[in-house]
């Protein structure tokens, strides 16, 4: 992972954002007649703004501040609060945070705002860096566990007489889920690396291009 940048990490993420943002969509279609709103403001909306967060972040212009502080408002805190809400409601749907009372859901939800209060304030520096690692080490068992249930739903494939209306949640949610946590892992990883040496290159580059 050394090889790859921020920007291609973060660009990564935003398209595992879309990606995840159809998959709510589709998998929650039934619930979009019965709670509109909380399938909405507590996925949708979230992913949709977490997509243009790590899009921006690809492109790194002047505004990547402003954006990391409308990710904190429109998709950790508003999706925290529709947690609790769907949780006392008892609508069940799969968020990567889980429901209102997942303890590495919570951490993680703590973790993307001290990352993104600290990205909106400084992004390169060694307090921002610090949130990355913590924040990815902390995904790495969901990331771990969601990987080994796609490998073994996708090897059940092979051996058991799955009928073709399971693909959705035997073979495409495992790997929707699977690229998701790929991609948070790939751009937490990235932010922890060593900005300056990035910056100082692309600063180098840009120096001597035609």
């Amino acid at each position: 992972m050394g090889s790859i940048t921020l920007a291609q990490a973060a660009l990564f993420a935003a398209l595992a954002m879309v990606l995840v943002t159809g998959y709510y969509l589709v998998d929650n279609a039934a619930l979009l007649n019965e709670s509109p709103a909380l399938v909405l403001f507590g996925s949708v909306v979230p992913s949709v703004v977490w997509a243009g967060f790590f899009f921006v972040v690809s492109r790194r212009p002047v505004s990547v501040q402003t954006v990391a502080w409308i990710t904190l408002a429109f998709a950790v805190i508003l999706e925290a609060v529709v947690a609790c809400i769907r949780f006392q409601q008892l609508v069940n749907y799969w968020t990567p945070f889980g429901n209102a009372v997942s303890i590495s859901g919570w951490l993680l939800r703590i973790g993307w705002a001290v990352f993104l209060i600290s990205f909106a304030l400084s992004p390169d520096n060694r307090r921002t860096r610090a949130a990355a690692l913590v924040l990815a080490i902390i995904a790495a068992p969901s990331a771990l566990s969601t990987a080994y249930d796609a490998f073994n739903h996708g090897i059940g494939l092979l051996f058991d007489d799955i009928p073709k209306e399971a693909f959705w949640r035997v073979l495409i949610t495992p790997a929707i889920r699977t690229v998701y946590w790929v991609s948070q892992i790939l751009f937490l990883w990235s932010a922890w690396g060593k900005p300056e040496v990035r910056n100082a290159a692309e600063a180098s580059s840009a120096r001597f291009a035609p």
